[in-house]
């Protein structure tokens, strides 16, 4: 008997999965429309305009973002609300929640460049870097405010954004249909 459900588990594991991907691929909560897609990026480490001995080399920020062609105003082409955990400049571990808005520019090598500006607040400053961002000292949480230029072609996508003295290169991907 073990041999034989050895045998099957193979074909039932993939038998589960594909039913899986179907149902998932069908089913949509009511608030993720057609167009709606999860984006997921990391940026292994921000380079610093003006260097400072305190900075650190990696900062490996990880963010996620639910962006839709919803939610706009100013013309823009989509929104993204997002969250991050990553080390600040300082080596601190760190959260941030933001909301943003993108711009379709033009067409290039295949994709597709665009503007985007995000808005958001800042946790983890902590002494004796509480003063580093707006707000922060006297709320424990800071403000942001990082424009970018990106680019995507399909799920891929990169983009080159600016918070304070810090410039980031992001790699991301893009989750549904």
């Amino acid at each position: 008997m073990p041999h034989r459900l050895a045998r099957l588990a193979p074909a039932g594991l993939a038998l589960a999965l594909s039913l899986l991907g179907t149902a998932t691929a069908e089913a949509r909560p009511s608030w993720f429309g057609q167009d709606d897609r999860i984006r997921v990026g990391y940026t292994p480490r921000v380079f610093h305009l003006n260097d400072r001995d305190e900075y650190v080399d990696w900062n490996h920020i990880v963010a996620a973002e639910f962006v839709t062609p919803r939610h706009v105003f100013w013309s823009a082409d989509r929104s993204h609300f997002g969250a991050a955990v990553f080390d600040n400049s300082y080596g601190q571990f760190s959260q941030t929640i933001y909301y943003g808005l993108e711009w379709d520019w033009k067409p290039a090598w295949g994709g597709q460049l665009f503007w985007a500006v995000s808005a958001g607040l800042v946790h983890g400053y902590k002494e004796p870097y509480e003063n580093r961002l707006p707000l922060n000292r006297a709320l424990g949480v800071g403000v942001t405010i990082v424009p970018a230029l990106g680019w995507e072609r399909e799920a891929l996508g990169f983009a080159l954004s600016m918070s304070g003295s810090a410039v980031a290169f992001r790699g991301s991907w893009k989750f549904g249909r």
